[in-house]
């Protein structure tokens, strides 16, 4: 995760992201060494979100769930809307950061209340298999089938089963967009919009923002992607799976984007390249690329003006995309 001191950020930084991250640097400091288990560190990291996701808009539907995909494995979800009505309205699905291996349905709560807010339809945040007990592709495989089955089910929800978004952040990011791949990418299907936060979408560790951004202190460095990926990737000769990397990837039918990069990431030309791509192959998508920010600067919405901002956008993207009707 990306906590680099106020003495290794590099020049231009924003003065709110440089602040909110010294405060997050306070609070990692109070919570102590973190235990050497999985479990000891997922726990250590939500600690770590407490104080970022408090406050923020209170909402009509705000509760935690379940998408049974069998009857041995659940995943968790949580479900947010700004207001209750029995019309069936669109949904956007986020997977969660944290380097396949941190993070849960709650990680982003305070952001994810604020975007069911200003976009007014479904939120849905649905966990996905983490690493260490579970590599690629079995994430992907996994959120392709709660898609298909928000597609089959979701009414019980209030959600049109024919007006799904998809997206994430940083590594969920990654698995959503693999999860769209093995779907099948249809020309008026069931996913209607792709939505994303400093996406992770290939391992290409050579872009000009890796080398320009991916040698100091910050994190995530050109290193510790390195690691990710080959912790991630599994088997040998996964890396040339099109759910693994977009730059394998037949965009043709890809339905229309919205990418936010923050400018001082080692990632943003992962989302610059995609953007580029998709339009090569015909098809729609945004890109911004948030000034001054650093990866997961989304998160630290509670002090940063540019994080409520990309929320804004998000929203925007989503009502033009998935208007409500009626």
């Amino acid at each position: 995760m990306s906590r680099p001191t106020e003495a290794a950020l590099p020049a231009g930084v924003d003065p709110q992201l440089v602040a909110a991250l010294k405060r997050n640097e306070e609070i990692v400091a109070a919570l102590g060494p973190v235990g050497a288990s999985a479990a000891a560190a997922r726990a250590q990291f939500m600690a770590s979100r407490a104080w970022w996701n408090e406050g923020g808009p209170a909402l009509a539907i705000d509760r935690d769930d379940a998408i049974a995909l069998s009857a041995q494995r659940s995943l968790r979800v949580a479900v947010y809307a700004a207001q209750a009505t029995d019309a069936l309205r669109p949904a956007y699905v986020f997977l969660h950061g944290g380097g396949f291996r941190l993070g849960e349905p709650r990680s982003s709560d305070r952001q994810l209340r604020e975007l069911a807010q200003a976009w007014d339809g479904i939120v849905i945040s649905l966990d996905y298999a983490h690493l260490p007990e579970a590599v690629f592709p079995a994430a992907v495989e996994e959120t392709a089938a709660a898609l298909s089955w928000l597609h089959a089910h979701g009414a019980r929800w209030g959600i049109d089963p024919a007006r799904i978004a998809f997206g994430g952040s940083s590594a969920g990011a990654n698995v959503a967009m693999g999860a769209a791949v093995q779907l099948g990418l249809e020309r008026g299907g069931f996913l209607r919009a792709g939505a994303f936060v400093v996406g992770v979408f290939d391992d290409d560790l050579d872009t000009p923002s890796m080398q320009a951004h991916g040698g100091g202190a910050m994190l995530p460095s050109r290193q510790s992607a390195a690691a990710m990926f080959g912790a991630y990737a599994g088997e040998p000769g996964q890396r040339s799976d099109p759910r693994l990397s977009t730059r394998l990837t037949d965009l043709s039918a890809m339905p229309p984007l919205f990418l936010a990069a923050a400018e001082v990431d080692v990632y943003r030309d992962s989302s610059v390249s995609l953007a580029q791509r998709v339009r090569e192959a015909g098809r729609s998508a945004e890109l911004k690329v948030y000034p001054g920010m650093t990866h997961l600067f989304w998160g630290y919405s509670r002090l940063v003006e540019t994080a409520r901002a990309c929320t804004r956008d998000l929203a925007a993207f989503l009502t033009r995309q998935l208007p409500l009707r009626g």
